[in-house]
């Protein structure tokens, strides 16, 4: 009986024991595997529009350049560096003592060139005595005196006319020492570490610059200057401050490539432009600008994203979703790509909705 027992107790273990290893060592039921929706899209009408972005420096529109009319020596600087000055105002003196000495000497001259001239004249309308000769001789002297007072008096004539020439551009130059602006704006020396004492007749003394026009000066690649046109809206940046705004539009597009860019043949030419902008308290010259010039914009365009546009060869598609779970092949007709969206011409509706694949 014992035995028996045993037996029974020895079976009861293995089965415990087998059961116990097949609950440890079954193999997991594979997880559901949940389909995932489809990623869709929805058909929109907005508006969209292609930029190219280009960066530049800011510069004065305007600057007169001021050079001296005359040489000599400055006597009195009337406007300091950064002064502003009004068109008339002075800005320096040139020392005029000898030029004054020379014009007091000129006038002299001349005034005795004319009595001298009044006495030719004078003398000219007497009656010769000899005008009447009984001789040839006589009537040939006399010709000869009537002749070379008329060449004197010729000479006379056109010695006063230098004169009074030379003393009317003497005039001039002391007219034209007192160097007054001939526009307004700020005053900024030619050398701005420095003012000139002595000036040489046609050195520049400074330049007059027009702080209320400015402009933005940048380049554009060859592969978009045939995109850009005069009039054409840009909105621009100080790349040390992105969030203050400015509205300039294009002035001047060059039809010629820079030098520096043109001499390099592996790179792409560069074309100057310019934009004018707006007066603006922190718009001054020499500012590091960004800009983003408007080529191209579409009102009420038909728009998907362009990540759900598919190929096949120069056909595009998209997969229209056509509701309860059923999509269609819809071949489009694609306009303007920007950024991640593209303008759709023919093919889609606002509203409906594209599956992506």
């Amino acid at each position: 009986m014992a035995k028996w027992i045993k037996i029974i107790i020895a079976l009861l273990l293995l089965a415990g024991g087998g059961y116990w290893a097949y609950a440890k060592l079954k193999p997991e039921p594979a997880p559901v595997v949940e389909p995932q929706p489809p990623i869709t899209f929805e058909v929109t009408q907005e508006t969209i529009s292609q930029t190219i972005q280009v960066k530049g420096k800011s510069a004065y529109t305007e600057q007169t350049e001021v050079y001296a009319p005359i040489g000599g020596k400055v006597s009195n600087w009337s406007k300091k560096n950064g002064d502003a000055v009004k068109k008339g105002e002075l800005l320096l003196s040139l020392e005029t003592k000898t030029l004054q000495s020379e014009i007091k000497s000129m006038e002299s001259d001349i005034r005795k060139s004319r009595l001298e001239i009044k006495q030719q004249e004078l003398a000219r309308q007497l009656p010769n005595s000899e005008s009447i000769g009984d001789t040839e001789d006589a009537r040939k002297t006399a010709a000869l005196d009537r002749e070379n007072k008329r060449l004197a008096y010729e000479l006379g004539k056109e010695s006063l006319s230098i004169k009074e020439s030379e003393l009317a551009q003497k005039k001039s130059a002391l007219a034209a020492a007192a160097v007054k602006a001939p526009v307004s704006g700020v005053f900024v020396y030619g050398d701005q570490e420095t003012k000139s004492q002595m000036l040489s007749e046609g050195q520049l003394i400074g330049k007059i610059i027009n702080t209320e026009l400015i402009q933005f000066k940048s380049v554009v690649s060859e592969q978009f200057i045939n995109q850009i046109k005069p009039g054409m809206p840009v909105q621009v940046q100080l790349q040390s401050n992105k969030e203050q705004k400015f509205t300039g539009k294009i002035t001047i597009v060059s039809r010629f490539p820079s030098a520096t860019s043109s001499s390099d043949a592996s790179q792409p030419s560069q074309f100057d432009i310019v934009v004018s902008l707006q007066a603006d308290k922190l718009l001054i010259g020499g500012l590091t600008l960004e800009g983003q010039i408007e080529t191209q914009r579409k009102e009420n365009a038909t728009v998907v994203p362009t990540l759900a546009i598919l190929r096949d060869g120069s056909n595009a598609y998209v997969t229209l979703d056509k509701g309860n779970g059923e999509t269609i092949r819809q071949d489009i007709k694609t306009g303007l790509e920007v950024d991640d969206k593209t303008e759709v011409l023919e093919g889609l509706k606002p509203g409906e909705v594209v599956v992506l694949e």
